[in-house]
């Protein structure tokens, strides 16, 4: 025995052995409520922890989803643009330029759209020249060791052709992409798949420091190609469009056009790569400093596990990591604090009562922790599916199984869509969704496809609250209780109506001209198809009638481009106002428009006034940005089944005949023969002589006297031009002229006309006798519209008369009444410039035009020359004869000299003396002759004149002499 126990001193000091035993059930309960009070606080805090790592993973989900989406967007550009390529066989940069601007302001992170060319090495130096008339001083270029340089010689290059923005890009202007061949696995599979492709991420051309960036590819296959297999499509491809991304950018304008960028709560990275490579890091945001106070790390170790995720770039993967901070705000952690604290209150307040509940309380807590783990699933899974239903962009609608399939719910998709709202809907029938538009292909099939409790898909006609349609992608499909029975219907909805609006938009923009909304060329060629089969079975004819506008390329370089397409819209509204709406108006190109015209009610073919009024609806007065113009045009006709039963070789056809209307000259009409397929050959073998005819010294001047009838002596000469053509002989003026002002090579001959006239005239006026009787000779050059419309010609013609020294009296210019009239003030402006200089004008041809006295006093014209189509039967014809007395007497009035052309016989000649008119040209006097034989004719003149003054001298020295007898 312990001897202080036994002492009754000790024993009566110590605490009774029961109390110790007391205080242990408090102790114990004390600590149960402690540990109850852990317990609280593991369970609420694996709580907490589980939201806010569900609240993560949402976050992290919906930024990557962000993302994802974004990159769509843009890459979706791409495939418009690629779209572009496809539905058109040529584009131009102008094209290319309005297309793309769009998408670039759209999307600003991207550095530039561009059409990559497959080029043979044979046409690299006329691509280059192409390159260097966009930019000065492109080039193709190649990279090497991240820098451009000249691209070395090979078979086929892949180079830039089109860029856009041009600023900033232009080293990647003329890249030739083959070398080094990056991305050749991508574009493979891009020409495979025909979709967009990405590469890797590569040093871009672009800028003076290393950028980075990412090249989405697409291919472009020629227009019209048949594409069956993959031989095919690479056999195919023409190129490719590309779209060059900085990926740093782009992520960080999407969160920051979606207003995440300083707020990702989250630390978000994203990898070029499908592995979390350094190398391929190219986005990093770290969560901002929130300023709220952290709890300690040991009190709440765990951290939400990060989330990988990977995004489809054009079918590249890359990787994107979102991690959470493992600091623990104290406001995601409230709950279990609380927890904490009041449990030790409670556990220090409660300890007896502890003691007795503690076994209930840990059962209820079993249960509790049970049943929350069940409740937290089961919502954690309602509220997914809501979330999913609810946020979802497509409309979805459950619907019962029975007969009528009517509405159970509809997510808000559904309402933003249709305008209908749950109750508007309630109880009704789906049939509500198209209503009277049920003769529907697509109706059937989703009739067919609940009938047989199956899957289905439609597009469809269906029509919105307030009543306006739109197109609807359906898909519905049976929904099974656990014994297979189908109790609902679940369909999903998608609103296409701008898709279809898109593919109705390149329909149209493929069948009509861009500028004057008219029919193309394909349009026309397909309703003339049509509408001969028609005819066909009637036995009607239909005439394709080809239209060009007669000195068109002059007016246009006068009003400049946006003059000349407002001039081509109000002609293609008069086009549309002279026929009949049955009838077709197209624009080929240019000015080149066509018609398609039908017979008239009870006739079996149309009539040639048909096509006259459409002439006269051109000729008359067009007022184009306040200047006031005067058009014709020519036309030619083919007539269906006559000249062919194809609407190609109509049109060509049409066109065979419209060139023989302009080589009578212009306005008027000619129908196709057979006998104009031969012409036209002349026409192309004369086209390409007359190329070099200038440079083999083929053309040749002839000149024609014009004489004074009152002295007898020759006062000037008309230079004519002529081509003496080695295997054609002599080809008349009325032969090659033509073709010369269509394809502007009047411009280098009439240069050459000018120059080697007015050396004519120095080099007779140096060997004329040393009476100087030639030193009033002038010499007369006719002048076309083409050369008046170049903005040096006043210059031109300075320059001529400073190197020759020919004085500038006696250059005469001839212009027709014809070519001034189309554009009067440019005319006048220029006429006004020219008299500055001393060379005298005149109106050629006068008197078969359209000018009026008004205009006429306006010009500052010296000679008016009367026509020889009034003077050839003047003598017999009183209408003639008035004309010409007419117009002597006008330019009498006028204070003008009066030429009169084509004078034939001495009756002629005698006619026009005896009403006032000296000066005459013609056969009575001499032909055109060449400058050798012109000599001779001057000479001869000269001589004569000497001896007629010689003789009068003598008369009136007899004459004096016998008035002194």
């Amino acid at each position: 025995m312990n001897p202080i126990s036994a002492s009754p001193h000790s024993a009566a000091s110590a605490p009774p052995s029961g109390g110790l035993a007391a205080y242990r059930p408090m102790a114990l309960a004390l600590l149960s409520g402690l540990a109850v009070t852990a317990l609280l606080f593991a369970g609420v805090s694996r709580l907490e922890q589980d939201n806010v790592s569900l609240a993560f993973q949402q976050r992290a989900q919906a930024r990557v989803s962000l993302l994802q989406q974004g990159v769509a967007n843009a890459i979706g550009g791409l495939g418009s643009v690629n779209q572009l390529f496809a539905s058109r066989e040529q584009v131009s940069r102008t094209e290319f330029h309005l297309f793309t601007q769009p998408i670039l302001a759209s999307h600003p992170y991207i550095q530039g759209i561009s059409y990559l060319r497959l080029l043979p090495h044979a046409e690299r130096p006329a691509f280059e020249a192409a390159l260097a008339q966009v930019l000065p001083g492109a080039r193709m270029t190649e990279m090497r060791a991240g820098i451009p340089v000249p691209a070395a010689e090979r078979a086929r290059y892949r180079v830039v052709e089109f860029m856009e923005p041009m600023a900033g890009n232009e080293a990647a202007f003329g890249l030739d992409t083959a070398y080094p061949d990056l991305g050749g696995a991508a574009r493979e599979q891009a020409v495979v798949s025909g979709r967009p492709a990405a590469g890797d991420l590569v040093r871009l051309a672009q800028g003076p420091e290393p950028r980075l960036g990412v090249i989405v590819s697409m291919p472009v296959y020629r227009y019209g190609a048949p594409l069956p297999d993959v031989a095919a499509r690479r056999a195919a491809l023409a190129g490719e469009t590309a779209m060059v991304m900085r990926p740093a950018d782009m992520i960080d304008k999407i969160y920051t056009a979606a207003g995440l960028r300083r707020n990702m709560g989250l630390d978000l990275r994203v990898y070029a790569a499908a592995t979390a490579d350094p190398a391929a890091l190219v986005f990093q945001a770290a969560p901002p400093a929130s300023g709220q106070a952290m709890l300690p790390r040991w009190l709440y170790p765990a951290a939400p596990q990060p989330v990988a995720q990977q995004l489809d770039v054009a079918g590249k993967r890359w990787l994107a990591v979102a991690s959470q901070p493992r600091a623990a705000p104290v406001s995601d952690h409230l709950a279990s604090i609380f927890t904490l604290a009041l449990g030790a209150v409670v556990s220090v307040l409660g300890a007896a009562y502890v003691h007795t509940l503690a076994s209930r309380n840990r059962d209820i807590q079993r249960r509790v922790d049970q049943r929350t783990a069940e409740l937290r699933e089961v919502g954690r899974a309602m509220r997914l599916r809501d979330r999913a239903i609810e946020s979802n962009v497509n409309a979805i609608i459950i619907t019962g199984a029975g007969p009528d399939y009517s509405f159970v719910y509809i997510n808000p998709a559904f309402e933003r869509i249709t305008g209908y709202s749950m109750a508007d809907v309630a109880g009704r029938s789906t049939r509500l969704m198209h209503g009277d538009d049920s003769d529907q292909p697509g109706v059937q099939e989703m009739t067919a496809a609940v009938l047989e409790q199956r899957d289905g898909h439609a597009v469809l006609r269906h029509y919105r609250k307030d009543s306006t349609m739109f197109w609807n992608d359906v898909y519905v499909s049976p929904v099974r209780d656990e014994h297979g029975v189908v109790t609902h219907f679940v369909s999903f909805m998608h609103d296409i109506t701008a898709i279809k609006a898109y593919e109705s938009e390149l329909h149209h923009q493929s069948t009509h001209d861009a500028l004057t909304g008219l029919p193309n060329r394909v349009l026309l060629q397909d309703r003339v198809r049509q509408t001969s089969t028609h005819s066909a079975r009637k036995g009607h004819a239909l005439w394709v009638v080809s239209i060009d506008l007669d000195r068109f390329k002059f007016t246009n370089s006068r009003l400049g481009h946006k003059g000349g397409d407002r001039l081509l819209q109000a002609v293609a509204e008069r086009l549309q106002l002279a026929v009949r709406p049955v009838d077709t108006v197209a624009r080929i190109g240019g000015d080149e428009f066509a018609l398609m015209l039908l017979p008239e009610q009870g006739a079996a073919t149309p009539r040639a006034d048909q096509v006259q009024r459409v002439l006269d609806c051109i000729a008359a007065p067009l007022l184009i940005d306040g200047q006031e113009l005067f058009f014709t045009c020519s036309a030619g006709i083919a007539v269906y089944p006559d000249d062919s039963a194809e609407p190609g070789v109509l049109m060509e056809r049409a066109d065979i005949a419209m060139y023989r209307a302009k080589e009578m000259g212009g306005n008027n009409y000619q129908f196709y023969t057979a006998a104009m397929n031969e012409r036209l050959g002349e026409r192309m073998l004369i086209e390409g002589a007359l190329r070099t005819a200038l440079e083999r010294r083929e053309l040749v001047l002839h000149y024609q006297p014009q004489v004074d009838t009152g002295s007898g002596r020759i006062v000037g000469m008309e230079a004519l031009i002529r081509w003496q053509h080695p295997e054609l002989g002599m080809v008349a003026p009325n032969r090659f002229i033509p073709l010369a002002e269509e394809n502007g090579l009047i411009l280098p001959v009439g240069a050459w006309v000018m120059r080697t006239a007015c050396e004519q005239l120095m080099v007779w006026r140096a060997a004329a006798p040393q009476d100087g009787c030639r030193e009033h000779l002038r010499i007369a050059v006719n002048v076309s519209a083409r050369q008046m419309a170049e903005p040096d010609f006043v210059q031109s013609v300075a320059k001529v008369l400073a190197e020759t020294g020919l004085p500038p009296a006696c250059l005469e210019l001839e212009l027709t009444e014809s070519q001034l009239m189309t554009d009067v003030e440019h005319a006048i402006a220029v006429m006004h410039e020219v008299k500055k200089l001393g060379v005298k004008l005149a109106i050629d041809d006068f008197g078969t035009g359209y000018s009026s006295l008004a205009h006429l006093k306006r010009f500052e014209i010296d000679v008016l020359k009367i026509d020889q189509t009034f003077v050839r039967d003047l003598t017999v014809d009183p209408d003639d004869a008035a004309i010409v007395i007419t117009i002597i007497a006008l330019a009498a009035n006028l204070k003008l000299e009066v030429i009169s052309e084509g004078v034939e016989t001495a009756e002629q000649m005698a006619f026009l003396r005896q009403h006032g008119c000296r000066q005459m040209q013609g056969y009575h006097f001499s032909r055109p002759v060449p400058a050798a034989a012109f000599e001779t004719v001057l000479a001869a003149n000269e001589a004569q004149a000497a001896a007629a003054s010689a003789g009068d001298a003598q008369r009136k020295a007899g004459q004096a002499v016998g008035h002194a007898i």
